[in-house]
């Protein structure tokens, strides 16, 4: 397979995911539109808003994109492997190690061009959690959006990429995913663990484990998160605080700083085991990234979500 004919697979691939995204961004709007053209005061709802968003979303949009990427497509078979309790744990403690690198890079970017513009950068998925009914938000969060996710971003991307080699399926899959996400707050943390849940699926052939992880990462985030900011008052200084919300507090930030240690430390002892296997079609190092990225469908990707991001991280 000669260079020209790799680059235009890449270029195919882009311009189906650009294709897929914008049925399911679509999607939601119509939704939203159906809803708010029956009644505007709707708008004030959120948990109406998100039913209207996020139902036909997964009923609709993503099906559509799942068509849109599999038709007329070839794909690889991964060879399948089980993973053992133990190291389902450890893959959790590091994908949320991993989660909370880039949470970290993303609010210090995110508080750079806050501070540029005058005002915080606006956080859409924290305002959800904040405000919506929790349990009604984590059917979206926590079970449907680690499904439908990783079957696009994981199964169908990486079986079509991983013939390039592991390590192509697994970058392009993370760089893909984290865009998706269409803002800055949430692209590194998205690309970080998209790129590990990635690894986790070439080289265990099972998705199961990693919608399992997706749905684990999500539910500290956003359940256990989300009872916290809707039930402890963090608006006041710690010292004023009463003792009961201390003490949740205080439970809270042991789980969270005991899972990052726990991880960061199976990361940085498990370097070693983080080996890809090269692909069918071997690619030149110096071509490697002009084929996969240089090239319209990528660059048309690339340019919508970062033009997406830029916006929504200004307006």
């Amino acid at each position: 397979m000669g260079a020209k004919a790799c680059k235009k697979d890449f270029s195919n691939l882009g311009l189906r995911m650009v294709a897929a995204a914008v049925v399911i961004f679509g999607i939601q709007l119509l939704g939203q539109y159906i809803v708010l053209w029956i009644d505007s005061s709707l708008a004030y709802n959120i948990n109406i808003l998100l039913a209207a968003t996020m139902i036909p979303m997964y009923a609709i949009g993503y099906p559509l994109a799942f068509l849109i990427l599999k038709v007329g497509t070839q794909s690889s078979t991964i060879e399948k492997h089980k993973m053992k309790p133990v190291q389902f744990i450890m893959a959790f403690l590091m994908s949320y190690a991993l989660m909370m690198l880039g949470n970290i890079v993303g609010v210090g970017v995110t508080s750079g061009i806050g501070l540029l513009k005058g005002e915080p950068v606006s956080n859409n998925l924290t305002d959800i959690v904040s405000n919506g009914n929790i349990w009604v938000s984590s059917i979206y969060i926590v079970l449907l959006a680690p499904i439908f996710e990783e079957y696009l971003f994981r199964k169908i991307i990486c079986d079509r990429m991983v013939k390039y080699g592991q390590g192509m399926a697994i970058i392009i899959s993370g760089l893909m995913f984290g865009l998706f996400h269409g803002n800055f707050n949430q692209f590194f943390y998205a690309a970080f663990i998209g790129c590990f849940f990635a690894f986790i699926y070439v080289k265990t052939g099972n998705i199961k484990y990693t919608i399992g992880l997706h749905m684990m990462v999500n539910f500290i985030g956003s359940v256990i998160g989300g009872l916290l900011l809707q039930n402890v008052d963090l608006s006041g200084d710690i010292l004023h605080m009463q003792f009961s919300d201390m003490v949740i507090l205080a439970l809270y930030m042991l789980l969270i700083y005991g899972m990052v240690i726990a991880g960061g430390v199976l990361l940085l002892t498990n370097l070693s085991k983080f080996k890809v296997l090269p692909g069918e079609i071997t690619l030149r190092k110096g071509n490697k990234f002009e084929i996969s990225m240089v090239n319209v469908g990528m660059m048309i990707y690339c340019e919508l979500f970062a033009l997406m991001m830029i916006g929504q991280a200004l307006l």
